[in-house]
């Protein structure tokens, strides 16, 4: 295998009769049913764990991606938040203890386009609204503070799980109080409708995306913008670019030279370099705790000064995915749109955890100028560039992406990557005592006729988007397997 992966141990390809492997060592009781599996690491501080198992046929790799054996698919075990418990011999319940806060799971499925459609029944939770505390404040907050409650609906990679979905500009959330809907932090919209949400009810949830196709272009055409901010920085901040030399001011004085490879070039050279069409999983195979995980790492919240303008004076508005939608029902009832519009995540919206500084020292010093580098026109083509309104600005974009076969220092790795896992899931958050039931497999929807009969699109339910999903891992790994295979001939 190659050098630095892990070696096979006996263990791995023993199995004891009745058991399937992958499994969990050990679970936990935390409260009446519920439990939570021990020893395993979860989904945090930006980086992700998966199952793997061994594969002597892959030897380069070693290693290819499973699943745990549950019968269906459900709520992630290692995407969730530690004090948030799962039903026993299951993972479509989930749930937390009285007192404790909120807390959030994704579910298994990665949603990238098209029209989807699941449902979440409510366990324990909904309104605690009546007659005689609407009137008084303080009742009414002292209710809703001493029960269950949840908040339903979709977030994307980077959103926390110690809080509730909605709470970030990661997440959209549905609360079950009053039928808010809540991004950001702040209270988007109240969803008509004279009903209090109970035990019992299900919430179906219609998420409508753009093809793959139209994100791809949008993508481009937020890289060729974020190239033009670059390029406008320069010439409004040459002594930041390092284009001439410049004396620094504090008590460290020294110039700076050489801009042909400054972290301003660095950055345009990160854009520049993303291929949307490749699906790139740096993905590492680990021992822990006797089992094996495939670990990597996760995409990040960021700071977006690239949305104001040059001189940073005036704020520029959001992209946001034309045409999609989270649609909400109530036992079957259609309650219309509790968003619309909503945000982008191909890269470069999304960004991988990233050691900026190394990598940037390699590619300024130690990064190899002589290798063939492959097109790095990021898809733009010069109908793009005639979009832009300043000519200096198109000019220099064509110059940056008409020469593919500049001396340019190679990139060992790019933060801007899409790992096959950038998307909406399907998020429930639970307080205080609070519990739901994802269901996803389609038998078991109650109300998806009601869903399909309002929308012209054809639906996928979770259940086969889960299907897809592995068969799309067991072709990557193939094919990355494929890729390693073909790297180390040519050395040879």
């Amino acid at each position: 295998m190659k050098l630095g992966i892990i070696p096979y141990q006996k263990e791995d390809f023993e199995i004891t009769d009745g058991q399937q492997r992958p499994n969990f060592q050990e679970y936990q009781s935390t409260y009446g049913g519920f439990n939570k599996p021990i020893d395993t690491p979860l989904n945090k501080r930006h980086f992700t764990y998966a199952p793997c198992a061994p594969m002597t046929l892959f030897t380069e790799l070693g290693y290819f991606n499973t699943e745990y054996p549950f019968d269906k698919p459900g709520f992630n075990t290692m995407d969730r938040s530690d004090g948030l418990s799962m039903i026993c011999n299951g993972n479509d319940t989930v749930g937390v203890m009285e007192s404790m806060g909120w807390r959030t799971g994704r579910c298994d499925i990665c949603i990238k386009e098209g029209t989807s459609y699941w449902e979440v029944e409510i366990v324990k939770g909904g309104s605690t609204i009546d007659e005689d505390s609407v009137n008084d404040p303080i009742r009414m907050k002292e209710a809703i503070d001493n029960s269950p409650h949840l908040r339903l609906g979709v977030s994307r990679r980077e959103t926390s799980l110690e809080a509730p979905v909605g709470f970030d500009l990661y997440g959209y959330g549905v609360r079950d109080q009053a039928m808010e809907s809540v991004h950001g932090g702040e209270l988007m919209k109240k969803i008509v409708t004279d009903k209090k949400l109970k035990q019992g009810d299900t919430i179906g949830f219609l998420l409508t995306l753009p093809d793959g196709e139209k994100q791809i272009q949008q993508a481009k055409d937020y890289t060729l913008r974020r190239l033009q901010e670059l390029i406008k920085n320069e010439s409004l901040n040459p002594e930041h670019t390092g284009e001439n030399d410049h004396v620094t001011m504090g008590p460290q004085r020294k110039k700076v030279r050489n801009s042909k490879y400054s972290l301003n070039e660095f950055q345009k050279e990160l854009l520049r370099d993303i291929d949307y069409s490749d699906i790139v999983r740096d993905q590492i195979a680990i021992r822990y705790k006797g089992q094996l995980l495939y670990e990597a790492t996760d995409y990040i919240k960021t700071t977006k000064p690239e949305y104001f303008s040059a001189d940073h004076k005036n704020q520029e508005d959001y992209y946001s995915l034309k045409g999609s939608s989270l649609k909400i029902f109530v036992n079957g009832e259609c309650l219309g749109n509790a968003f619309e519009d909503l945000n982008p995540f191909l890269p470069p919206f999304s960004e991988l955890q990233y050691n900026e500084k190394f990598y940037y020292n390699y590619w300024k010093n130690g990064g190899s100028s002589d290798v063939t580098i492959r097109n790095h026109n990021s898809g733009i083509n010069n109908d793009d560039m005639e979009l832009k309104k300043e000519p200096s600005v198109v000019n220099e974009l064509r110059n940056d992406t008409s020469n593919s076969k500049m001396d340019r220092k190679q990139i060992l790795r790019n933060k801007y990557v899409n790992n096959n896992r950038l998307g909406y899931y399907p998020t429930v958050s639970c307080f205080n005592g609070g519990e739901a039931k994802i269901i996803t497999v389609k038998s078991e929807l109650k109300y998806l006729e009601q869903a399909q009969a309002t929308t012209s699109d054809s639906i996928k339910t979770l259940d086969v988007l889960f299907n897809e999903q592995i068969a799309d891992d067991i072709v990557l790994d193939i094919i990355d397997e494929v890729e390693e295979e073909f790297k180390k001939s040519t050395k040879s």
